[in-house]
């Protein structure tokens, strides 16, 4: 049955219509023995869709090319009684919960949503169907990255992301067509074909709710972005707290803190090289700090006390809070981790060389046993 609520939204759009047949006192024992209510008139020819509001824009000011799902709008045309079928993108929509009349229909976009996206409203009567162009604004599809950067090819990967649900997928690599699995609102997994080298690219693409054509490119293995491939060469400790540097199953060395760390105890390290490239101030927010992590099992990171800065400058440092705040344990596997550049260095980076800064730490006592790895500056 139409709602209470949309009945009275109605009843307010059809009080113009009212008015006129309204002169004066006198008129109400005037009436019309042949009256028919407007939702019972009958239509005369074809359903026509001249355009769509919602149903708040009483004056009919905005057309729409869009909606949510769920949302309520008012359909403008005419002979649109008698309604027997109305779909949005070919999802049925509720006809028991609509209320029309002969220029007008107020209806409510379904909640279910189709991968089609073919973008029409289907409208239905005794007379015909009427075809009108109209989007079903999906949740936009946002993908993080990988899970892991550096698996190895012939591993199972893991893409993160958010409203994946939502659309169908395409993933390829050195001209191979991957097989995606999505698990899930916010992630899909496929395997890396054996033998890809180190530096190719993963192509994701996916088709927008208006039609358009998506697409990220994500990093397998991108050795040649770190920063610094030789760590073992550029530390310098500034504590008596020790960090060690030693191999890793990623193949470059990694930062191991390892042994107990006191309440409050401040564990710091730098890393200096020649600045490659230099990032404008304009730019930065396009690029974020990025490295693996890896907690021995049974021993998680705690979810505060990390920190990285440049040049020293820990006014802006970027606070790391794995696992929201709440500690993560990655079960002793590599976990990427990005964090946005620009609160490290609004004004840019420039120079001639650049220092990045490591510190650590924990709000209370702690033993310590994971590692950090491949430090590198990447464009989102």
């Amino acid at each position: 049955m139409f709602t209470n609520n949309m009945k009275k939204l109605f009843q307010i759009l059809l009080v113009g219509c009212c008015l006129t047949a309204i002169t004066s006192c006198d008129n109400f024992v005037n009436y019309d023995d042949n009256y028919q209510a407007p939702d019972l008139q009958a239509n005369t020819g074809l359903p026509v869709i001249t355009a769509v509001y919602d149903i708040a824009d009483t004056e009919l000011t905005t057309a729409l090319t869009k909606a949510s799902q769920g949302q309520t709008v008012l359909i403008v045309g005419e002979n649109l009684n008698n309604l027997r079928s109305l779909k949005f993108n070919t999802v049925e929509a509720d006809v028991a919960n609509t209320y029309t009349m002969l220029t007008r229909a107020v209806v409510t976009v379904p909640q279910e949503f189709s991968k089609g996206h073919e973008n029409t409203i289907e409208y239905t009567t005794d007379m015909g169907t009427a075809t009108y162009q109209f989007v079903v604004d999906l949740p936009q599809a946002i993908i993080n990255g990988l899970e892991n950067e550096f698996v190895n090819a012939g591993s199972e990967v893991t893409v993160t992301g958010k409203n994946l649900t939502y659309y169908d997928f395409m993933a390829m690599m050195a001209g191979q067509e991957l097989s995606l699995h999505v698990k899930g609102d916010s992630l899909i997994s496929f395997t890396i074909p054996t033998g890809i080298a180190d530096g190719e690219m993963i192509n994701i693409s996916w088709t927008q709710p208006d039609g358009s054509k998506a697409s990220r490119l994500l990093p397998f293995r991108p050795v040649n972005q770190l920063l610094f491939a030789d760590i073992t060469q550029t530390k310098q400790q500034q504590t008596d707290s020790d960090v060690s540097i030693e191999t890793s199953d990623l193949g470059q060395p990694c930062l191991h803190f390892m042994g107990v760390i006191k309440e409050w105890a401040w564990v710091e390290l730098s890393f200096e090289q020649p600045l490659e490239s230099v990032i404008e101030p304009t730019a930065v927010a396009d690029y974020q700090l990025v490295f693996e992590v890896q907690n021995a099992e049974g021993k998680p990171l705690l979810g505060t006390g990390h920190e990285f800065a440049w040049n020293f400058d820990w006014n802006h440092a970027a606070i790391w809070n794995p696992g929201n705040g709440e500690g993560l344990d990655t079960k002793g596997e590599w976990l990427t981790v990005r964090l946005p550049l620009e609160r490290m260095a609004p004004e840019g980076l420039s120079g001639t060389t650049i220092t990045l800064n490591v510190g650590f730490q924990p709000s209370k006592y702690y033993d310590a046993d994971f590692r950090i790895a491949n430090f590198r500056i990447v464009k989102q």
